[in-house]
């Protein structure tokens, strides 16, 4: 279902708010020599501190996004604040600086093919602030809503027989549709990645992720309707992981110096060309409205179904009369 425009005005109200939260911490988040390549295990401040900054100013984020998502689509309040994150990886720069920066580590510190561990590890962190985050959803939606949120910006639902959009929420359940829709949303987005993604370039990178996952999310929610979307938006995080992953096992023998060889050379491509943020951050924009596309075109599909199956008893009864 496509947002109203009050819940546009309210999605960009929180836009707004979770990107004037975060970017005064991103000084803290950057690495110490300010070099492009943001990464939480690599930042000023030291990673605990770096975590717990990111969390406490996206406190005001996580609130709004909630609110969002309890006055209308359950997936706003994840696609605001994906959308804030965004700006703020966009601010951060690419890959690069992090290769570069590898020769530049102290000896008691993962260095060269390492780095792709090191990733790895942050996507899992990642990976568990989405959880958190969608977890919230899911308990408090329906009394944030009741309570909390006035019926001139309740976004209406219509009741008809499809996994409609009152209950796309995530459920932390392992079933065998929503987990297949997932993986099979991760790996067309990967595919599409492992092509479109040229060059580290910033710009390059998030437009790549964003665009392959909205596909990707629109095809899975298509071909494997489900109403629990939990692995379908956690998949863009398990994408970022398997590539660092394979990276580690492709790379992570390398010394610093035969790393920078290797990007000089081109051996470090497609997906592994991506900072964690940008999955966590642009692929969740993605799957979110490639999501959201399938359910206006699911809506659709049943309204002209069910106008057709009125007009055949309209004429049958027309008939018989």
């Amino acid at each position: 279902m496509l947002p109203t425009i009050t819940q546009r005005l309210m999605m960009t109200a929180a836009i707004v708010l979770g990107t004037l939260c975060w970017l005064p911490v991103l000084p803290m988040l950057r690495p110490a020599d300010g070099y492009a390549g943001l990464s939480l295990l690599d930042a000023r401040a030291g990673v605990v501190w770096a975590c717990i900054a990111l969390l406490l100013a996206g406190l005001p984020a996580l609130i709004a996004g909630l609110y969002v998502s309890s006055s209308g689509n359950p997936l706003s309040g994840v696609f605001t604040i994906a959308v804030s994150l965004m700006i703020m990886a966009g601010h951060g720069g690419s890959m690069q600086g992090l290769i570069w920066r590898q020769a530049e580590r102290a000896t008691d510190q993962p260095q060269g093919g390492s780095v792709f561990m090191q990733l790895a590890i942050e996507m899992v962190l990642w990976a568990l602030a989405w959880c958190l985050m969608m977890f919230l959803v899911r308990r408090f939606r329906h009394r944030i809503r009741a309570a909390f949120v006035p019926k001139l910006l309740k976004t209406p639902f219509k009741k008809v027989d499809v996994p409609i959009e009152e209950e796309d929420t995530p459920r932390f359940v392992l079933q065998v549709r929503p987990a297949m829709a997932g993986l099979l949303c991760g790996a067309l987005a990967w595919i599409l990645c492992r092509f479109i993604m040229q060059t580290p370039d910033n710009g390059q990178v998030i437009g790549s992720i964003l665009v392959a996952f909205l596909l990707a999310g629109l095809t899975a929610r298509l071909t494997l309707p489900t109403g629990n979307v939990v692995f379908l938006l956690l998949s863009p995080l398990l994408v970022g992981f398997v590539s660092y992953a394979y990276g580690s096992v492709l790379h992570g023998t390398l010394s610093a110096q035969e790393l920078q060889m290797a990007w000089q050379r081109g051996q470090i491509v497609g997906p592994m060309l991506a900072v964690p943020i940008h999955w966590a951050s642009a692929g969740l924009i993605g799957v979110s409205v490639g999501i959201g596309m399938a359910q206006a075109i699911d809506r659709v599909r049943v309204e002209e179904n069910s106008g057709r199956t009125g007009q055949a008893q309209s004429a049958s009864e027309t008939a018989e009369s």
